[in-house]
């Protein structure tokens, strides 16, 4: 076992759980990634990684002490209007995939932050597509426009609270915890987003905080298609700094069988 995949295997273990989430099913997450060959990877150490990601809205974009640094004006707190942002990391991902990275806000009690994940146009196009209608940071256009995808709301400063919903539409199919608001330090946490065909988990620390398993006879097809991954800031979160991203898949059943 390589030394990447037991520490998250020891972190996730001495974390309290708050699912059924249980040591078996953590080990077989950790079997499940293909920790040798990342789709993406970063220390943001360096100022050319930000020709890796595309800003939409916001402030700006930069790299200061090693960590990625996100920022709008701070000024509204209602989501109609404001300073919003995506930076969308310009690599395509996998439908499967597990993401990790860690994050820390300017202030944990507001704000609200989001991934979006297996993002492309409702055709099918890439987000980049010149085709797909224009996008500066407003909300409606990324939920309700012309795309499809999941977003994960994991941290809502005083709402403490996750919810996951599927797009186009803005349908909430899960609802989970915020360990990030309830935290009272500066620290940073470590943000863990496992994404297995329908499976979708969500870690903090090593706690589970949100579990869903998309229901197609619910909520209509699960997007297992490829797509990208967008880092979402709401105004009123003003900034929020990002650390040691990385992007892996998961192994084939071949990968399996042969012992990778």
């Amino acid at each position: 076992m390589s030394l990447r995949k037991s520490l998250l295997i020891a972190s996730l273990i001495l974390a309290p759980s708050m699912s059924q989430c249980n040591e078996t099913d953590i080990a077989l997450i950790a079997d499940n990634v293909d920790w040798a060959h990342p789709i993406y990877a970063t220390e943001f150490d360096s100022p050319g990684i930000l020709q890796d990601w595309s800003l939409e809205g916001g402030q700006s974009i930069s790299i200061e002490n090693g960590r990625l640094l996100l920022k709008s004006e701070g000024i509204n707190t209602k989501p109609a209007k404001g300073n919003h942002l995506v930076a969308w990391l310009n690599v395509e991902v996998p439908g499967s995939f597990y993401l990790e990275f860690d994050f820390r806000p300017k202030d944990k009690q507001q704000g609200l932050t989001i991934v979006f994940f297996n993002t492309r146009g409702v055709n099918g196009e890439s987000i980049f597509d010149p085709e797909l209608a224009a996008r500066d940071g407003t909300f409606t256009q990324y939920h309700s426009g012309d795309l499809n995808g999941y977003h994960l709301s994991y941290w809502s400063g005083a709402r403490k609270a996750s919810n996951l919903r599927k797009n186009r539409g803005f349908t909430l199919i899960a609802n989970g915890e915020d360990p990030i608001a309830n935290d009272q330090t500066d620290k940073f946490h470590r943000i863990g987003i496992y994404k297995n065909d329908g499976l979708i988990r969500y870690y903090v620390d090593g706690e589970l905080a949100l579990e869903h398993l998309d229901d197609p006879s619910n909520d209509g097809p699960a997007w297992n298609h490829s797509g990208w991954i967008g880092l979402r800031q709401m105004d009123h979160t003003h900034w929020a700094e990002y650390e040691r991203l990385a992007v892996y898949p998961l192994k084939t059943k071949s990968d399996k069988t042969s012992g990778q």
